[in-house]
C-alpha cells in the first residue's frame, strides 16, 4: 500500500455511488465519475485573524478520506457572514500544488504565483470588502489535500532524486514531483471507476455544502484557468447556484484538439468528456445562471478561433433563457489583470 495519506481513497470511491440528480446533474457525475459525498460535512475552525477590515475564519473538514480539507472563509469585518451572500472562490491549477487556496489570500507563499498570474492581487479579499462572505477551499491533490511525496517509489522517487542531485532548492521540489504524479493519480482514479476531474468535483460539492450552511443569500461560483473550469462543473453538478464567472478557460472542444492539449492537465482532459460534455454547454447546462466569461485574446493555453466559437454558442444557448450571459475579450495572456478583477468582482458582488 502506498503511504501517500490517501491509503482509504479506494474503499471510499468503491463504496459511494455516483452522484445524481436531474439530467445535468446525473449525466455530468456518469461522465466524470464524480463520487456522492453524502452528508454535508461538518467544519471545525483553526484559526481566526482581521486584516484591512477583512475577517478570515481557516476551517477544516474531512470529506470521508484523505487529510482534512481546509478552506479560508473571508467576510467584512465585524458582519454576520450568515446574512451575507457567498461566492465560492476556486484556485486554478497553475503547475503549484504545494499550496491550494492560499493563493487567493494574502499569504507570503502566494506572492510569486499573483505576481505572475494574478497582477499581484490577492483576489478573495478584495471580494470580501465588497460585502460578501467568500469561501476558498483547497480541493483533492492541493495545499491541505496534497499527497505525501515524501516516500515516493518509481518514477516520482527516481525524479525525486535527480531533483535533489542537480541541487534544485527544496522549496521548488515538492510542485515539480506534482506534475509527474498528476499522471499517476489519473491513471489510479480511473482504475477505481472515477476520475482526475471528478474527484476534485467530489471535494468541491462538500466545500459547496459549508458554504450553503453559513450564509443564507444566494451563491456564487468563480475561478481563473483551472478553477473557471471547476466552477461550471460544479453548477452543473449541484442546482440553485445563481451566478458563475469564467476567467480563461473557455473554448469549443473541437478547437483543442490536437494542439491545445498537452498544455492542459487532467483536470480537462478526462477521457471520453470531449465526446460527451462541450465546453460551453457544461458552462450553460440548465441556463439558471447569469454568466459571465473572460477571454484572453493572447491566451496561449486556447486558441482564438475556439474562443470565440465557444462565445458564440453560448450567445445563442442563453438566447431564451430567463438569466443573461456575458463574454468579454480582454487583451493578454493567460492571467488575470487587475481591470478583470474588478470586472469579475462587479458581476459577483450587489
Amino acid at each position: 500500500m502506498l503511504n501517500d495519506g490517501y491509503d482509504d481513497w479506494y474503499d471510499h470511491v468503491r463504496s459511494r455511488p455516483y452522484i445524481t440528480g436531474d439530467d445535468w446533474t446525473t449525466r455530468v457525475g456518469a461522465a466524470l465519475g464524480v463520487p456522492d459525498p453524502g452528508v454535508v460535512p461538518a467544519p471545525r475552525v483553526v484559526d481566526v485573524s482581521t486584516e484591512d477590515g477583512v475577517t478570515t475564519t481557516e476551517l477544516a473538514w474531512s470529506v470521508g478520506f484523505g487529510p482534512e480539507l481546509h478552506a479560508w472563509l473571508l467576510h467584512p469585518e465585524g458582519v454576520d457572514p450568515s446574512g451575507l451572500p457567498g461566492v465560492l472562490d476556486l484556485h486554478c491549477h497553475a503547475g503549484i500544488k504545494s499550496i491550494g487556496a492560499e493563493r487567493l489570500l494574502h499569504r507570503p507563499a502566494a506572492r510569486s504565483y499573483q505576481d505572475l498570474y494574478e497582477g499581484g492581487v490577492a483576489f478573495a479579499p478584495m471580494l470580501a470588502r465588497r460585502g460578501v462572505a467568500v469561501l476558498a477551499p483547497d480541493t483533492f491533490s492541493w495545499g491541505s489535500r496534497r499527497f505525501d511525496l515524501s516516500q515516493a517509489t518509481g518514477q516520482v522517487r527516481e525524479l525525486a532524486e535527480l531533483l535533489e542531485r542537480a541541487d534544485v532548492p527544496e522549496s521548488e521540489r515538492y510542485d515539480r514531483l506534482a506534475t509527474l504524479h498528476e499522471h499517476l493519480v489519473a491513471k489510479r482514479a480511473g482504475a477505481i471507476g472515477t476520475s482526475y476531474a471528478g474527484m476534485i468535483a467530489h471535494d468541491d460539492l462538500t466545500s459547496l455544502a459549508v458554504l450553503r450552511s453559513l450564509v443564507s443569500g444566494p451563491i456564487s461560483v468563480t475561478g481563473f484557468s483551472g478553477g473557471g473550469g471547476r466552477g461550471p462543473t460544479l453548477a452543473a453538478l449541484s442546482p440553485g447556484i445563481a451566478k458563475v464567472s469564467i476567467i480563461a478557460m473557455m473554448a469549443t472542444n473541437d478547437s483543442l484538439v490536437p494542439d491545445h492539449l498537452d498544455g492542459h492537465s487532467w483536470l480537462l482532459n478526462t477521457p471520453w468528456r470531449h465526446r460527451t460534455l462541450d465546453l460551453p454547454e457544461l458552462a450553460a447546462s440548465r441556463r439558471e445562471h447569469d454568466l459571465h466569461v473572460v477571454y484572453c485574446t493572447g491566451d496561449e493555453l486556447f486558441p482564438l478561433s475556439g474562443m470565440r466559437a465557444a462565445d458564440q454558442r453560448l450567445k445563442a444557448l442563453y438566447e431564451d433563457a430567463a438569466t443573461t450571459y456575458e463574454g468579454v475579450f480582454v487583451e493578454g495572456p493567460h492571467g488575470v489583470a487587475p481591470s478583470t478583477h474588478e470586472r469579475v468582482a462587479a458581476f459577483l458582488t450587489p
